[in-house]
């Protein structure tokens, strides 16, 4: 299915469509959607579970523009109004969980009910007041290096093929280019979040990946002295893709989170 942007691009997106609450996931940046299939299938008898494919990735629109954080906040708020949801669990991954972060510094809670951070840090540049960023990323060296961020892989575990393969055949079709979407990479790792995270308005459960090749799982437990309402939990043995290396255990701790409040 396909949703149109107010700046006309469209965007793909899988739905459930059930009345049941509705939960919404978003990738990490040039990520497949389809990395949260067997998320999917562990969710969708509890919960109505959309994924969202961000512009430039997976089989939404390739388009020049609307490379900022800030514009993927408005896809996300256009997105949920065309559906006309409101108290919506989101989980993001990386990337999406800064478009989560976005959207709450533009819209507060908005139609949003409780967020879920899959292993993104809300500051990736290291400096004096944050150790917890991407890899040796400093303001020495941003944001050249990160023409040459892509070294390692993003999993530690091997993914089942049940996943990895249709996301594989899709990455085939539908490829990221990332030299055209280097600028949006740069305002992602630009961001500092800090101050969201500590005003949200909403639960936030952060999970990180123990084996992450991008961050140090600890700043999980640093987000809780920013906000201590927050909770945080570290996947052992877990690369950064927690919803395809460890699908069962990474959402039975959003359904613990998500019980826990009631949701």
């Amino acid at each position: 299915m396909n949703f149109k942007t107010s700046d006309n691009v469209f965007l793909h997106y899988t739905d459930t469509q059930t009345d049941l609450p509705a939960i919404i996931c978003l990738p990490g940046i040039g990520a497949s959607g389809q990395l949260f299939n067997k998320m999917v299938e562990l969710l969708k008898d509890k919960y109505r579970v959309i994924v969202l494919d961000p512009r430039n990735q997976g089989k939404s629109q390739r388009t020049y523009k609307g490379q900022r954080m800030s514009r993927h906040a408005v896809d996300l708020e256009e997105f949920l109004t065309s559906l006309n949801l409101t108290n919506v669990i989101a989980i993001g991954n990386s990337m999406g969980a800064s478009t989560l972060f976005a959207y709450a510094s533009l819209f507060e809670k908005g139609r949003i009910k409780a967020m879920v951070d899959l292993d993104q840090p809300p500051k990736m540049i290291n400096d004096d007041s944050w150790q917890y960023g991407y890899q040796d990323l400093t303001w020495d060296n941003f944001p050249v290096s990160l023409k040459y961020h892509d070294t390692v892989h993003a999993n530690y575990l091997r993914v089942n093929p049940e996943i990895s393969t249709p996301v594989k055949l899709e990455m085939k079709e539908y490829p990221y280019d990332e030299t055209a979407n280097y600028n949006f990479l740069c305002d992602h790792a630009f961001q500092d979040w800090r101050d969201v995270v500590m005003d949200l308005k909403i639960p936030l459960l952060v999970l990180a990946g123990e084996k992450s090749p991008y961050f140090n799982c600890k700043f999980a437990q640093a987000m809780k002295f920013i906000n201590e309402k927050i909770e945080s939990h570290v996947i052992a043995e877990c690369g950064h893709i927690l919803q395809a290396e460890k699908p069962e255990e990474t959402t039975q701790a959003i359904l613990s989170f998500l019980k826990k409040n009631g949701l």
